[in-house]
């Protein structure tokens, strides 16, 4: 018996089991993990998974259950034990399906050469990418880690109000982290590469990147303790946009977990700031046709030209808020209930070149690496911060000394006041989801330093 028809026999057992309302959510996926080092084949792992979670309502309550196992006996058990949590469930009275459904749409999900490459040519890859970094430079001692993965998933979902959808989806990636050295100093730099098939791969310019990163940041040292610009390249704008992504869910703001809290309609950045999360995004790492709950996938403006004119909800958040779903129910597995979470969130590019926002600094600070910003550097509710960067000095439009051991700290809105200028290089971070920046200037910081 098909996956479709099971679904189809699930629902109708739930309802026959006292649910007024039930949604099914199937899963199906393949993970290839490969690792080299100096040389050979460090691990190759490949993990499949499938599953099946119900989730059903009754009485304003919802109950929630989840199996591996498709006998018949076990997904009667599971669908008992989901109707029966609901039934000790607390009431909660927007709870429920969501309303808006259908008309999805087809984003480009799936690269069916990335299941047809052979294993052969993802160890390859990575080789590759070890022996370049390799010969970037003698200063370079060693590659810490080579990681090539990719995944492949099949979702279907289900629901008892007539929704029936699903999608293929295929990404991958990968990763190289170097290690420099000059004497006894030890610098690192890492880079990566990602796409839905190996062809879009670009293995051999992220080696060189993470190499140049390391090489580049030998010698560094403190800077004196001062105010003054501050440049973010992606990686870290990628990070920092993590943080806002948190604050920007209608569930943190509800909960009075947000420093967007009480802001809506209000100049909350200044005007070169616009941030996104669209889950239509033609290359987006999270892209859909449909959120985790089966609302259409859109593209939602939250912060347009430092205004801020929306938050992210699924059908909860939406009906608690007297808002619509923005389709931002997330789903990590079929062993999880929908939460609200971003798709594919990033602060828009602007119209500058990299090259002319760093030749407007005459002296600053260009951030290359942080610590500690995500585990309690920075506070997503009063937006305070403090982490430690490394990263190389500007003097006079141009990059001088590397830097190292020195702190910046502020708070997250003023920050977004005081951002000046935003290039036009947007770049996703695959390891940390689906976040993306351009470089991007603020106008001073507090640094300290020596």
């Amino acid at each position: 018996m098909s996956a479709r028809l099971d679904l189809k026999a699930m629902l109708d057992a739930a309802q026959e089991a006292g649910a007024e309302e039930a949604e099914v959510f199937f899963q199906d996926s393949e993970n290839t993990t490969i690792k080299v080092y100096h040389g050979q084949v460090d691990s190759l792992v490949t993990a499949k998974a499938k599953g099946v979670g119900i989730r059903t309502f009754r009485n304003h309550q919802v109950g929630y259950a989840y199996t591996s196992d498709f006998s018949r006996e076990s997904i009667r058990a599971v669908i008992q034990a989901s109707v029966e949590n609901a039934g000790v469930g607390t009431p909660d009275e927007f709870q429920g399906l969501p309303v808006t459904m259908g008309n999805y749409p087809h984003p480009p999900l799936f690269n069916e050469t990335l299941a047809e490459t052979p294993v052969e040519e993802k160890i390859e890859l990575a080789l590759r990418m070890e022996k370049v970094a390799l010969e970037y430079s003698d200063k370079v001692r060693s590659v810490d880690e080579v990681e090539y993965a990719d995944q492949i998933g099949n979702v279907t979902l289900m629901n008892s109000r007539g929704l029936e959808g699903s999608y293929k989806r295929g990404t991958c990636y990968a990763s190289v982290f170097v290690l420099a050295q000059e004497g006894d100093d030890v610098q690192t730099g890492y880079s990566f590469t990602y796409g839905r098939s190996l062809q879009e791969l670009k293995p051999v310019d992220a080696a060189r990147d993470a190499a140049a990163n390391a090489v580049t940041l030998l010698g560094a040292r403190q800077a004196r303790g001062q105010e003054a610009p501050v440049v973010f390249r992606p990686e870290v704008g990628a990070m920092l946009m993590a943080i806002f992504a948190e604050a920007l869910t209608a569930d943190a703001v509800q909960k009075g977990r947000s420093l967007f809290a009480g802001k809506l309609g209000q100049m909350v950045a200044s005007d070169q700031v616009s941030i996104i999360d669209d889950g239509l995004m033609p290359d987006g790492l999270a892209t859909a046709p449909f959120d985790g709950e089966g609302v259409p996938s859109r593209r939602t403006e939250l912060i347009e030209n430092g205004k801020l004119l929306s938050f992210m909800y699924d059908s909860y958040t939406a009906r608690k808020g007297k808002a619509k779903s923005t389709g931002n129910a997330s789903r990590s597995s079929y062993r999880s209930t929908p939460v609200p979470a971003p798709n594919n969130f990033f602060m828009v590019p602007g119209g500058v070149k990299v090259e002319e926002l760093i030749g407007g600094v005459k002296s600053g600070f260009y951030v290359m690496e942080v610590s500690g910003l995500g585990s309690g550097g920075a506070n997503p509710i009063s937006g305070d911060f403090s982490v430690g960067a490394t990263g190389r000095w500007i003097r006079d439009g141009r990059f001088a000394e590397p830097v190292r051991e020195v702190t910046i700290a502020g708070n997250l809105l003023n920050m977004l006041g005081d951002v000046d200028a935003v290039a036009d290089d947007l770049k996703f971070v695959p390891m940390m989801g689906a976040f993306g920046s351009p470089t991007f200037r603020v106008r001073k910081m507090a640094i300290s330093g020596a």
